[in-house]
């Protein structure tokens, strides 16, 4: 569970990141 939830978070945090980046390249 401890693993998923890191995964999840890691995976959320990249794409939170790429929508940043997208909207400042944007």
């Amino acid at each position: 569970m401890d693993q998923q939830l890191t995964f999840a978070d890691s995976e959320f945090s990249n794409k939170r990141r790429q929508t940043r980046k997208e909207k400042f390249l944007g």
